[in-house]
């Protein structure tokens, strides 16, 4: 017995090896964090972005956006293990064929019409010309029969609001450049929006915007980009052309405007891309950013989709526990896409789908990316005595980078350590970018872009953007964006995206179930 016994012991030490196939398989080997070496260059990110501006502008539905968004699909179908599928939109595009402008008879240079102007046909409208300042409304009074000229305002957004208590959750600026007392301020174009509606209203015949930045700056900028047309032509001018206007109307003599915007309005489709790639469960992390914009910073979170969906497709499924979809939506620059009661376009629907599907347990979360390491410009007094001013870019800063999170200290934590990690500088993690109303669920009802209708819709979401003053304009390409700081964003974020994997979802939640009940039990969304 004892000999049978040690060669029970023996046999396991002399037994022939095994075939591979019947040993048990090594458990993958997740990283805890992404490895820099095995993602994207700043070189790579420079050649996509060069890619991408290649394009031009790209107002929604027009060949140059439709060749974009081909392009990425060709890009994500290069990856390996992405599901491509599309989701169609049908629209009235609106093309400007010419604009064209005359003040006391004399040519005045135009930048560019207000997008979705009222056409003039070839031959334009003539009219008085009746300046209106900043804080005069514009009225049936002061404005009937008249071409209304206005100036564009800039708004200023005082600092401190990003820091904690306020809207703030987290600021990381170890270099302190943030000036506490000082204020974000930018032109705003999209004011554009309720001159021409007032304007139509008053029965003017059309608006001119006069920009305080100069004709080569403001060239072919896109804003306010609703989707629904306009009663009243109306265009932008520089700050040279502005005072050639004000010039004319300070003789104190009536003074006759031409103004020519001929558009049209042309049935065409556009299309909201998806690339998923399956993780060890159905349930997804939606990865989401626009294809319809101007300019090089404004279309960059594809760039880095492109590059999060390489990186995580090389990892073993285990290492993805959860799906990842990104989305590559529309109707960006067409904001009323499926018709003139609901103002969401490609986001508010995607939101709107998944927010059917989170009570499913069919999605953790949404990461919006939009507007990595872009510049920032300062606006400074043009040399030599010319009008208005001019954008200079910083040698050494970026815009402020605002992410707003949402309802769930767990997934801001998250997000703050990455963004620590990575060294990504003047970064706010925020709670919202509107004021709070405890009355209403969520309680900051604006993320300020795309981020905002997955918010409205109560979905957990993590959404970084900035507001660079060169947005709006084609005029500045790849050259606005700092590769380095886009690089460090994009590993930022991919590493959120990969810890967002196995997080618990009470945790990536938050306060969203209390708040997706309290809706179901009547209490009040975002207006």
């Amino acid at each position: 017995m004892r000999r049978l016994a040690l060669l029970a012991l023996l046999l396991p030490l002399v037994a022939p090896a095994q075939p591979a196939l019947a040993q048990a398989a090594a458990p993958a080997v997740c990283p805890v964090r992404v490895d820099p070496a095995a993602f994207a260059s700043e070189a790579r990110l420079s050649t996509l972005a060069g890619q991408q501006a290649a394009f031009g502008p790209r107002p929604t539905g027009s060949a140059a956006h439709a060749g974009y968004v081909d392009w990425l699909e060709d890009e994500m179908a290069a990856i390996p293990g992405l599901q491509l599928s599309s989701q169609p939109y049908t629209i009235d595009r609106w093309d400007n064929l010419g604009t064209g402008l005359t003040v006391g008879g004399a040519a005045v240079q135009v930048a560019v019409p207000v997008p979705f102007s009222s056409s003039t046909g070839a031959g334009g409208v003539s009219a008085p010309l009746v300046h209106l300042a900043a804080g005069t409304n514009i009225t049936a009074a002061n404005a009937a029969g008249k071409i209304v000229v206005r100036d564009l305002p800039w708004t200023n957004v005082p600092n401190l609001l990003f820091y904690p208590p306020t809207l703030g959750y987290s600021m990381y600026d170890p270099g302190l450049t943030i000036n506490l007392l000082g204020s974000e301020s930018m032109e705003a174009p999209a004011a554009a929006d309720a001159d021409l509606k007032a304007a139509a209203a008053a029965g003017a015949l059309g608006v001119i915007e006069i920009s305080q930045l100069p004709h080569a700056q403001i060239k072919d900028m896109y804003a306010p980009y609703e989707g629904l047309p306009y009663g009243v032509p109306g265009a932008y001018v520089g700050a040279d052309q502005g005072k050639q206007i004000k010039a004319a109307l300070a003789a104190g003599q009536p003074v006759q405007g031409a103004l020519t915007v001929n558009a049209a309005w042309t049935p065409t489709t556009t299309r909201t891309l998806f690339a998923t790639l399956p993780g060890g469960s159905d349930q997804k992390i939606v990865v989401e950013s626009h294809t319809d914009g101007m300019s090089a910073v404004w279309d960059n979170g594809p760039l880095t989709m492109i590059e999060m969906a390489r990186y995580l497709s090389s990892l073993p499924v285990e290492c993805r526990p959860r799906t990842v979809q990104f989305a590559f939506v529309t109707g960006h620059l067409y904001q009323h896409l499926t018709g003139p009661d609901v103002r969401e376009g490609g986001a508010g629907q995607l939101a709107a789908q998944l927010d059917a599907e989170y009570d499913q347990g069919k999605v953790s979360s949404v990461v919006v990316l939009e507007h990595l390491g872009a510049k920032r410009y300062d606006a400074v007094a043009r040399p030599n005595g010319l009008p208005g001013k001019q954008l200079v870019a910083s040698p050494t800063l970026t815009e402020l980078l605002w992410v707003p999170v949402s309802e769930s200290t767990p997934l801001r934590e998250l997000v703050k350590g990455h963004i620590q990690y990575w060294d990504v500088r003047r970064t706010a993690i925020l709670k919202g970018l509107s004021a709070a109303d405890l009355a209403t669920v969520p309680h900051h009802c604006s993320f300020g872009g795309e981020g905002t209708p997955y918010n409205q819709h109560l979905l957990p979401v993590i959404a970084p953007i900035a507001a660079p003053k060169t947005l709006f304009s084609p005029q500045f390409g790849p050259e606005a964006i700092d590769l380095p700081v886009m690089r460090k964003a994009s590993l930022a974020f991919t590493d959120v995206v990969l810890d967002l994997g196995p997080m618990a979802q009470s945790d990536v939640a938050g306060d969203v179930t209390a708040m997706r009940q309290q809706r179901a039990s009547g209490t009040p969304g975002c207006a």
